[in-house]
């Protein structure tokens, strides 16, 4: 059967090409849409920039900063893509032609399942992400609409969808900001939404790889083109041969991983801090606002979207993790005492290298995985704890 790879990438090849980020776009599609995404940008963080200049306390400032910081977040996000570019399309480039390693169905079928996870991450995630910034965005109508349903001698106060100064009335300009709003605001979680949504592929291909390297190594004594069919005895060179082609396709897994984790570290790490203080500050923003109920649920709204954005990344670095280890499991668990000596001291070097596992990290030195998804919980609740003491 034909592999389609429209059908797996092709949303995840739209969203970055609206960003101009596509390594295979046209160079001037590519400006035109980069120039115009760092537009929208700075058309959202100008009147946030202002904002603060407004402020005239600490709360002001603790309500203007979560909605910066995640401006900041899409910006980096995109600019590694930019700064990147070249590793970017090396990884993209291993999306396609890596299935050239592939000699038998059994392995291009858990290839396929690996990247229709992807595919269906990408979709899940865009959602969500599109769904909760709509909705966290949409309670800015709330008091307009109770002005209907239940009118005041005067009107509610307007509540744009994030703090921000147009350096207009606001009030009889609302629906205009409002709409400028969520128009950048769509914009701009397409950046992150496109940024995150390759990187899941990106790591659910890796995986993808290290599952067929150890299916290689499990059915080590099967025929190549037919690993269900029966035990064949074979001379000791085909084994080491055998043996030397997944070696080396084993490595070609490991650089990919290499490669993948160099791209994105420094970027993580700016990433990890500003959700780190960000869900603090909203935390600490979240207390102060139980009162009104509409308040604390755009504040809620906001705090599980970070939770889930961080879980995601912690989630797929455990699943990375998780294959790289197998590959020693799956030598182990395969009838390597079946075939000659000098064969399975080539299995060793493998067994070796896998006790060494592959990572996502935040410059070098936080790894991604649930364990440290915890850390980073506690951490931003002992960050709410201190603000907390400090505003009382």
């Amino acid at each position: 059967m034909e592999l389609n790879m429209d059908y797996y990438y092709d949303t995840n090849r739209k969203l970055l090409s609206f960003l101009g980020q596509w390594p295979y776009q046209k160079p001037k599609e590519k400006r035109f849409f980069f120039i115009l995404i760092l537009t929208v940008l700075a058309n959202v963080m100008v009147p946030q920039i202002a904002q603060f200049f407004k402020c005239e306390d600490s709360q002001c400032i603790y309500q203007t900063l979560p909605p910066y910081m995640l401006a900041i977040m899409v910006l980096v996000k995109i600019f590694t893509f930019y700064f990147n570019r070249q590793q970017i399309k090396v990884l993209t480039d291993h999306l396609f032609i890596d299935w050239d390693m592939f000699v038998n169905e059994d392995e291009r079928e858990i290839m396929k399942r690996y990247a229709e996870t992807g595919r269906w991450l990408t979709l899940i995630y865009a959602s969500y992400v599109y769904i909760s910034t709509m909705f966290f965005a949409t309670t800015a109508f709330v008091p307009r609409i109770l002005d209907v349903l239940f009118p005041l001698n005067t009107s509610r106060s307007a509540m744009l969808p994030y703090p921000a100064h147009y350096f207009v009335n606001e009030e009889q300009y609302f629906y205009y900001i409002f709409c400028h709003m969520i128009f950048s605001a769509a914009l701009g979680m397409t950046g992150l939404i496109a940024h995150d949504c390759m990187l899941f592929v990106y790591i659910e291909h890796v995986c993808g790889l290290f599952a067929v390297i150890g299916f290689r190594f499990e059915h080590i004594l099967y025929k190549q083109d037919n690993p269900k069919n029966m035990i064949i005895k074979h001379s000791v060179d085909v084994y080491s041969q055998h043996i030397m082609f997944s070696i080396s396709a084993h490595r070609r897994v490991l650089q990919f991983a290499v490669l993948l984790e160099s791209t994105f570290t420094i970027s993580f790490a700016v990433q990890v801090f500003i959700v780190t203080v960000g869900m603090s500050i909203s935390l600490v923003q979240f207390s102060m606002h139980l009162h009104d109920l509409t308040e604390a649920m755009r504040y809620l709204v906001f705090i599980i979207a970070q939770m889930f954005h961080l879980f995601c990344f912690s989630f797929q670095g455990q699943k990375l993790i998780n294959h790289s280890l197998e590959t020693c499991d799956k030598i182990y668990n395969s009838s390597w005492y079946k075939i000659p000596v000098n064969a399975q001291r080539l299995l060793l070097i493998v067994m070796r290298r896998s006790i060494i596992v592959s990572t996502l990290t935040a410059g070098k030195i936080y790894v991604f995985s649930l364990e440290s998804f915890t850390t980073i919980l506690q951490t931003s609740m002992s960050y709410f704890t201190v603000l907390s003491s400090v505003n009382e």
